[in-house]
């Protein structure tokens, strides 16, 4: 860990060229030990620069930071850590080094990420808060910015559903921005967790922020942009979705609210629309499948094979045909069987002879 802060401290040595020079030594500590004329083998390493390496890579200092952020209670997280979150492991440009206060997120969490403008509308901050207020009451995580408007609005729902929410932070986690929001931090760390990239005494940046928001949707299944101008933060947020293959869906409203300029743009351009929470459950019903399967694997009614059953809908749909292989039953008998569930509330038939868990038990 010790190598790891030291090579990042060195003015220059950003995240892509940390892991180039990993990558071509095997290790931080190879990298320190290098010669300069090594590493300048190493494209986009200047003669300068590896000299930096070797003259300002200070072991005591990081050792000293490192105390410091014991000393702070913050877990440190790499990508080898089994508490990193599974998805930002995913990312060419995820964090090298993450920093979390609060609770580990299970790798069987399903986040959906929620975002927007600091200044939304009345309407627009109700939405949010309702909208995830309801993903919160059916198991999902809600992670945000907390910053203001559309972010805390979206913490606070969370937190009034019930369910756990995470905060990923442009500054580092002992330096609380904005100010405003110290007191929603202390719920956000007493139902979840906060995450930053950033050592000890980073203080906001304007840089900071989109970096910030490759994490957000890094770390989610789906970011739905509630509220944005055409200039907001939440369009980066947006872009970093789409290019790392996330789903990404987008609030309409109307064509001469300022704040809907932005979202009308990104269904224009291909955005999901969502209105509902059941747009997003409909179109990834992966979201809920699991928490569903779980309620109803407590029904005392099911008999064993319908639990099967109810495992393997757990994902997400099958075509019927799919699932009469899965389970070795006839497609006459198989109907007969999903039809009893249907009956009892825990499936439901969709278009193209294809059968789901019904998410509206949630």
């Amino acid at each position: 860990m010790t190598d790891i802060i030291a090579l990042l401290s060195v003015p220059g040595i950003g995240k892509g060229r940390y892991r180039r020079l990993v990558a071509q030594f095997g290790s931080p500590s190879a990298v320190l030990s290098a010669r300069p004329s090594e590493l300048e083998a190493v494209p986009g390493i200047s003669s300068a620069l590896a000299l930096a390496v070797r003259k300002d890579a200070d072991i005591q200092s990081a050792q000293d930071m490192a105390a410091r952020i014991a000393k702070l209670g913050w877990a440190i997280l790499t990508p080898e850590s089994s508490e990193f979150p599974p998805l930002l492991k995913e990312l060419p440009d995820g964090p090298v080094l993450l920093f979390r206060m609060g609770e580990p997120t299970p790798d069987d969490a399903r986040l959906v990420a929620i975002v927007g403008t600091r200044h939304p509308s009345e309407k627009g901050k109700r939405f949010c808060k309702a909208l995830s207020t309801e993903l919160a009451q059916a198991g999902v995580t809600v992670v945000s910015g907390m910053a203001e408007g559309i972010d805390s609005a979206a913490h606070a729902g969370a937190l009034e559903g019930g369910g756990k929410t995470i905060a990923i932070w442009g500054t580092s986690l002992d330096i609380v921005y904005p100010s405003g929001n110290r007191a929603l931090a202390q719920k956000i760390l007493a139902n979840g967790a906060v995450y930053s990239e950033y050592l000890p005494g980073t203080g906001p940046e304007k840089a900071y922020f989109p970096e910030r928001n490759r994490i957000i949707s890094g770390m989610c299944e789906a970011t739905i942009v509630v509220e944005a101008g055409l200039k907001s933060g939440a369009l980066i947020t947006a872009d970093a979705a789409l290019n790392q293959g996330r789903d990404l869906f987008a609030v309409p409203g109307s064509p001469d609210a300022a704040m809907s300029v932005g979202t009308n743009h990104l269904i224009k351009k291909g955005a999901r629309l969502l209105t509902s929470v059941r747009d997003l459950f409909d179109e990834l019903p992966r979201l809920t499948g699991k928490i569903v399967a779980k309620q109803f694997a407590a029904m005392p009614d099911l008999t064993d094979g319908e639990r099967q059953m109810v495992d393997l809908l757990a994902d997400g749909p099958m075509q019927l045909d799919h699932l009469s292989r899965l389970t070795n039953l006839p497609v006459s008998d198989l109907m007969s069987f999903l039809l009893a569930l249907e009956l009892k509330g825990v499936v439901q038939e969709l278009s193209g002879k294809r059968f789901a868990l019904n998410a509206g038990t949630v």
